[in-house]
């Protein structure tokens, strides 16, 4: 008889009872829920980190590549109104390439686009993401300062932009947190200097 309410014991006790199964769904649930706020926050600073460098990487391009249209151009434009204006900003320059071929680079400001146009073609994009760089009062700068001497004489050109960083490939779940990305540039025309 002993044997028999051993046997019996032994054998209603093979599963678990439902207080043992909710502690352990309980304890499950926690460690998904941890794992996953983990999870969403590694994806919103990986995709935040690759729209940062992606921009970067690519508004330094541009940056180093106008740079060097600067100092290799001659003929910039657009020139002051008054002759004895030695500094004027503007949306956009024009100069004269090795080439002898016009180019205008322009900022968009409706269209948040920076393009890049030889003269009798259509404009290419050339930056997308352009939001401009505002001043102490929060009003817009134009992105090109240019410095003449002498009249028509471009002794400096000067870059300032403010690029807001959008990657192609956007996630639901990432959120909005990439920061504002700015370039700073400045060169002198190295056929004008001599």
């Amino acid at each position: 008889m002993i044997d028999r309410r051993r046997r019996r014991s032994i054998t209603r006790r093979r599963g678990f009872n439902l207080v043992e199964v909710l502690i352990a769904m309980a304890i499950t649930a926690a460690l998904l829920t941890a794992t996953l706020v983990a999870l969403d926050a590694s994806i919103r600073a990986y995709q935040s980190t690759t729209e940062e460098v992606s921009t970067q990487s690519i508004g330094r391009i541009v940056m180093h590549r106008m740079l060097t249209l600067v100092r290799t151009g001659t003929d910039f434009g657009p020139y002051p109104a008054d002759p004895r204006v030695s500094r004027i900003r503007s949306d956009y320059i024009e100069f004269r390439t090795q080439e002898d071929e016009v180019v205008t680079i322009r900022w968009d400001r409706a269209n948040e686009v920076l393009t890049y146009q030889i003269e009798g073609r259509a404009p290419v994009e050339l930056l997308d993401g352009v939001v401009g760089t505002e001043d102490d009062q929060g009003n817009l700068l134009e992105p090109f300062t240019l410095e003449f001497e002498q009249g028509r004489r471009l002794y400096r050109a000067s870059i300032d932009l403010s690029v807001e960083p959008d990657d192609v490939i956007d996630l639901e779940i990432e959120g909005d947190r990439a920061r504002r990305i700015r370039l700073v540039g400045s060169a002198m025309p190295r056929l004008e200097a001599f």
